[in-house]
């Protein structure tokens, strides 16, 4: 029989005492200036031809239409609410690729999308891809299995045909037996566990933030 995985409630006061005397406050790079600046909704590499970074894993998990639209719209919400920007967003998917023509090594998933921005008239390119995501099995209090993400945002100059920076969020939740290292995020998450869109925003967040949206 499975088992859910679960956290005595002793165990949460300790670790939400040790997670307030470690807070540092944690400053992000200067703000981008005042540009247009478009944002693809997510996508999903299936291919090394499809990746301007990183590598597809081993046992892909591919996500559904009805997940991908969640993420995007969680994405276009998360803009919207912690930057002070006017975004265009870009209804264009990496299925419009034509993969025929790419051949590894040669920049062609940076040209396509520098082409999409271009074609959009924007000065920068925001570009959200999922590479992997597993929902989680169970609920807030218990899990059998835990979510767990890999996320990429770039962010292309489209002026200059160039990538200009990439945020990884990498991240499968783990509880306190597993790895009491992660108590002060654990407590962060409200001490339940999250689904693996919950999971999403806070890559969402750490993009942004390192963007400077």
């Amino acid at each position: 029989m499975r088992t859910a995985m679960r956290l005595p409630l002793i165990v949460l006061v300790f670790a939400a005492l040790l997670f307030a005397g470690c807070q540092k406050e944690q400053r992000g790079p200067a703000p981008l200036p005042q540009l247009k600046i478009g944002v693809t909704g997510f996508t999903q590499p299936t291919t090394t031809v499809d990746l301007m970074a990183g590598y597809i894993p081993e046992g892909q998990h591919m996500v559904g239409p009805e997940k991908m639209f969640d993420l995007s719209k969680t994405f276009a919400e998360e803009l919207q609410t912690q930057t002070k920007r006017t975004y265009t967003f870009v209804q264009q998917g990496a299925q419009d690729i034509d993969t025929s023509t790419h051949k590894p090594g040669q920049g062609q998933a940076l040209a396509y999308w520098v082409e999409v921005g271009r074609t959009a008239g924007v000065d920068l390119l925001v570009v959200p891809q999922v590479i992997d995501l597993v929902e989680r099995d169970g609920g807030d209090a218990g899990v059998v299995t835990p979510a767990s993400v890999v996320l990429d945002f770039y962010l292309i100059d489209i002026r200059e045909g160039s990538l200009v920076a990439r945020s990884r969020f990498d991240e499968r939740q783990t509880g306190l037996a597993e790895n009491m290292l992660d108590m002060p995020k654990f407590l962060m998450r409200g001490g339940k566990w999250l689904t693996a869109l919950d999971l999403s925003r806070e890559g969402m967040r750490k993009a942004i933030k390192e963007f400077g949206l």
